[in-house]
């Protein structure tokens, strides 16, 4: 069943973020959102999509000593892809890492728990990030892909949430609003043979996401200090990081 079938094209604006859903925004059958997970993590490793947030780990924990314990939470975290690379970065480091997904959609949590080996020690849960109570201090916060979703107020809610939450630092890897990226995404589809959806959705979220200006202003009317925020551009996508 092609789920993309019988709905308007994605449509692009360069002035103002789109509203326009995304189907994974709705209700999906949980085979087909396995499916559909499994060719998003294949698309953003593809695009680098880890390498920013590791990388931005290795400046953030540089004066850490390697046998402190630290607590790294991903919001809207999937698949869990992010977070078992994150394992990975820290095996090789010698660090002690507690690792927490956090995600809206519960199918979502399922099928990131399916994908992870028991071993890389993760911790799921399924509920909203103003509701989460974790039983230690958070280090790290860190979400990719996930700000395109919300709407301008809810981003200012959680740049609050992060920088009131987070002891160590936070980080947001996202889509910049590009009319290239926006034409680009069909062509990597077909290169990469991912599930229609994939293809569908990118380009709408491409579409919801904002500009360098915007994001200026978000931080801004979130009220985080400006000169402890670094604003990078990476691959037609922002790395958004704050380290205390």
């Amino acid at each position: 069943m092609d789920l993309t079938a019988h709905r308007p094209p994605p449509i692009f604006n360069a002035a103002r973020r789109s509203t326009q859903r995304e189907i994974l925004d709705g209700p999906v059958e949980t085979a087909e959102l396995k499916n559909i997970l499994h060719d998003l993590a294949r698309f953003n490793g593809a695009m680098m999509g880890h390498w920013p947030v590791l990388a931005w780990l290795d400046r953030a924990t540089r004066n850490v000593p390697s046998g402190q314990p630290l607590t790294f939470v991903d919001i809207g975290c999937g698949y869990g892809d992010l977070l078992r690379a994150v394992r990975s970065w820290a095996r090789k480091r010698g660090r002690t890492m507690k690792l927490i997904g956090i995600d809206l959609n519960a199918q979502a949590i399922d099928i990131a728990r399916g994908a992870t080996n028991i071993a890389d020690d993760i911790d799921y849960h399924a509920t909203d990030i103003f509701e989460f109570t974790p039983n230690d201090p958070i280090d790290f916060v860190a979400n990719s892909l996930l700000t395109h979703h919300l709407t301008d107020e809810m981003i200012v809610r959680f740049l609050r949430w992060m920088e009131a939450s987070a002891r160590r630092g936070w980080i947001i890897y996202d889509l910049q609003r590009s009319r290239m990226s926006f034409y680009f995404i069909p062509l990597v589809g077909a290169l990469l043979r991912l599930h229609p959806v994939v293809v569908y959705d990118g380009r709408i979220s491409v579409a919801r996401s904002g500009t360098r200006a915007e994001w200026e202003s978000l931080i801004a009317t979130a009220g985080v200090p400006r000169d402890t925020v670094q604003l990078r551009w990476f691959m037609f996508r922002f790395v958004i990081g704050c380290l205390k």
